[in-house]
C-alpha cells in the first residue's frame, strides 16, 4: 500500500513562480520587462518574492537599467517642452548669471553631448547615490528594530523600487510622480524583505528623507542670503 500524503500538506499551486524572472540563473536582458510589470501591478507579491540570496550583481543591474532607460527619457521631455520661464533661467538676475555662466549650460535646452555625458556620468551617480541612500535607510530601519536580513537586502529593495522610473515616459507629471512612487515601492519592499511592519518602515524612509530636505534647505537659505549680501556691495 502506498502511504497518504499528511492531511495538513498545504497544495502546491499549479504553475506558482518561485521567483522574480531577473533574477532566474538562466535569465536574460528579456526579463527585465516581465519583472517591471510584477513589481508595478504586484509590488507587495513581487517583493515577497525577491531573492535573498541571489548574487548582488542581479539588482544592481537592474537599477542601472533603469538609470539608462531614464535619463535619454527625461532629457527628451525636456528638450520638446523646454522654455526659458521654465527652466528658471528668466528668474535669475543678469549679475548672478554673469557671475556664474555655467548656469546658462546647466538649465539651457539640453544637447546630444550633453545627453551622451549623462549617459556616461548618471550610472556612476546614481550607483553612489544608492549605496549611501541604502545606508542610510538601513541605520533608520536598524533605529526601531526592523532590519532582519541585513544591509544587502536593503540594498536589494532600493534596486527593484527604481521600477517607478519608468514614471518618466509620461510628460512634466512623471518627475513628479516618480520620487513618491519610489518611496511608497521602498517602504513596500521594506516590510516585505524585512518582515517588519509598515510603520517602521515608512520610519526608516520618510525621517531620513526629512532631514535631509531639510539640510538641503537650510544650506540654500544661507547661499542665498549670502548672493543676496554680494549683490548689495
Amino acid at each position: 500500500m502506498t502511504e497518504m500524503p499528511p492531511l495538513d500538506a498545504a497544495p502546491i499551486p499549479p504553475g506558482a513562480a518561485a521567483g522574480l524572472p531577473w533574477e532566474e540563473p538562466s535569465a536574460g536582458l528579456g526579463s527585465i520587462f516581465p519583472t517591471a510589470v510584477r513589481f508595478i501591478t504586484r509590488p507587495i507579491d513581487a517583493f515577497s518574492k525577491m531573492s535573498l540570496t541571489v548574487d548582488l550583481v542581479r539588482p544592481i543591474a537592474y537599477f542601472v537599467a533603469f538609470v539608462l532607460l531614464g535619463v535619454p527619457l527625461g532629457q527628451l521631455w525636456r528638450y520638446l517642452l523646454w522654455t526659458r520661464a521654465t527652466s528658471g533661467l528668466d528668474l535669475i538676475p543678469p549679475e548672478v548669471m554673469a557671475q556664474a555662466p555655467w548656469l546658462q549650460v546647466l538649465l539651457g535646452r539640453p544637447t546630444v553631448i550633453m545627453v551622451v555625458c549623462l549617459m556616461i556620468i548618471a550610472p556612476l551617480l546614481n550607483l553612489i547615490t544608492l549605496f549611501i541612500w541604502s545606508g542610510v535607510v538601513h541605520v533608520f530601519l536598524m533605529m526601531v528594530g526592523g532590519a532582519q536580513n541585513g544591509f544587502a537586502t536593503t540594498l536589494r529593495v532600493t534596486c527593484y523600487a527604481q521600477t517607478a522610473g519608468i514614471a518618466v515616459i509620461v510628460p512634466v507629471a512623471g518627475g513628479l510622480i516618480q520620487p513618491l512612487w519610489f518611496l511608497i515601492m521602498q517602504i513596500i519592499g521594506l516590510s516585505q524583505a524585512h518582515r517588519v511592519g509598515g510603520g517602521k518602515a515608512a520610519f526608516a524612509v520618510i525621517v531620513p528623507l526629512v532631514v535631509c530636505c531639510g539640510c538641503v534647505l537650510g544650506v540654500g537659505l544661507m547661499s542665498g542670503l549670502a548672493v543676496g549680501s554680494l549683490l548689495r556691495h
